[in-house]
């Protein structure tokens, strides 16, 4: 009796994140992928579904057409020039959206990385949902990487802070909340301690399975399911044909090598009522009839149980309480403080390069007027006029580009950074560090 009185009190849920690496020309196979992932998606029994990348409209259309019986209720959020990419499936009514614009952003010049012009930022959805009420879900997907260098750290940790901020405005109304998206962070980065120690975040995934050992990983074993389902790799899996170190071979010497990264995660607000009983490596197999991965990511899926009462408030926290370690938070203020530092470098050379081009368009203008008249060779003049006049076009778009770029853009970075660490300093001024 009590068993079935137990059961008849819980209820669950199922949350997808999934990367559709669905960039219009530039992904591969897109059309084909995104109608695979859409069939997909259409047989499985998710209550919500986070998407990352759907770039193109009429593939929003697609699966809202596909999953409209499973999933009613839709959003995607519109951003930037060519959109956050950002949409949200759900069972439940959604009763409120927002879109959080992240201040930095990556930078106009960097135009084959295209992170500034998408306008990144976080999708909110409130859902009603019957249990639990109020249900926030957060939808992100974090400037790339883009090499081992990472010149953008700064920016995503400056894009975590305002996320932890968000989290905990919404913990603070008494919220159950679920974050999810791709991070572009692996679990040990700045941008990962901030979601999960300072905006109070459960990694699901994690939960269940607990910090992955290399070395108690048995390669007798090795095969796409063991190898993804233990150490929770999304990205850059040797497994993913997308991937750079993907090999089709059973003896895959790259997953050998622990090639692959976590950037994938779906975050939660824990409390005895709403808890993770398991969470998984999705999305991992071939489209039907191919040789091709769903997506040069995988997916993560994980299941939550509600406990009744439906009075399952999470606790409410002082403003000036964090898990972040002090030495942590000094760390990611120095690395903003270096990354400030850099972007008044930037700034001051291209402004450097605008004053430059004002005195070169001064001497090619004197050159082009003085040349014919002192010169009388008739192919000196056609050539010095044609020359110069290319110069002084390139030099009149380089003006403009060099001004706009280092005056508005650098010194708005220079001053979101400023911002964002003058923010943290005042927290960490009265902040109160709890383990708990």
């Amino acid at each position: 009796g009590q068993l079935k009185n137990f059961l008849l009190n819980m209820d669950t849920i199922q949350v997808l994140s999934f990367n559709c690496w669905g960039l219009a020309v530039i992904s591969k196979n897109r059309r084909h992928r995104l109608s695979a992932i859409a069939d997909t998606l259409t047989n499985s029994s998710y209550d919500i579904i986070t998407l990352q990348e759907v770039w193109v409209q009429k593939d929003y259309e697609y699966l809202v057409e596909k999953l409209r019986y499973n999933l009613p209720h839709a959003k995607f959020f519109y951003s930037g020039a060519l959109g956050s990419g950002l949409a949200i499936f759900s069972k439940f009514p959604i009763i409120a959206t927002a879109y959080h614009r992240y201040a930095l952003n990556g930078k106009p010049l960097k135009l084959l990385h295209g992170d500034y012009y998408v306008g990144k930022g976080c999708a909110t959805t409130t859902v009603d949902h019957p249990q639990l009420g109020l249900l926030d879900i957060y939808n992100t997907h974090l400037h790339g990487g883009y090499g081992p260098e990472d010149p953008y750290k700064a920016h995503r940790a400056t894009q975590c802070w305002q996320l932890a901020n968000l989290l905990r405005a919404s913990a603070a109304m008494g919220r159950h909340i679920i974050m999810s998206g791709d991070f572009n962070s692996v679990p040990s980065s700045f941008n990962y301690k901030l979601i999960r120690n300072h905006g109070y975040m459960t990694d699901s995934w994690l939960q269940v399975h607990g910090e992955p050992d290399a070395n108690g990983f048995d390669m007798n074993s090795l095969n796409i399911e063991t190898y993804t389902q233990y150490f929770g790799f999304t990205c850059n899996s040797p497994y993913n044909t997308f991937s750079r170190y993907y090999s089709p071979s059973t003896d895959n010497i790259h997953a050998k090598r622990m090639m692959g990264k976590r950037l994938d995660y779906i975050f939660y607000s824990q409390t005895p009522q709403f808890t993770c009983t398991d969470s998984r490596v999705v999305l991992t197999d071939r489209v039907p009839d191919t040789d091709m991965s769903y997506s040069d990511h995988f997916g993560v899926v994980s299941h939550f149980t509600i406990l009744h009462p439906s009075q399952t408030r999470p606790n409410r926290r002082k403003l000036n309480e964090t898990q972040l370690d002090p030495t942590t938070v000094r760390e990611i203020v120095d690395a903003l403080v270096l990354d400030k530092m850099k972007a008044k470098r930037d700034a001051d050379w291209l402004l450097g390069c605008f004053f430059s081009c004002i005195v070169l368009q001064f001497i090619l203008l004197v050159i082009i007027v003085a040349v014919p008249t002192c010169v009388p060779e008739a192919i000196v003049i056609v050539l010095v006029t044609l020359i110069g006049s290319l110069l002084m076009n390139f030099v009149s778009v380089a003006l403009p580009v060099c001004l706009i770029v280092a005056f508005v853009f650098g010194r708005t970075e220079e001053r979101a950074l400023l911002q964002c660490i003058q923010e943290i300093e005042t927290f960490q001024q009265n902040m109160i560090y709890s383990i708990v």
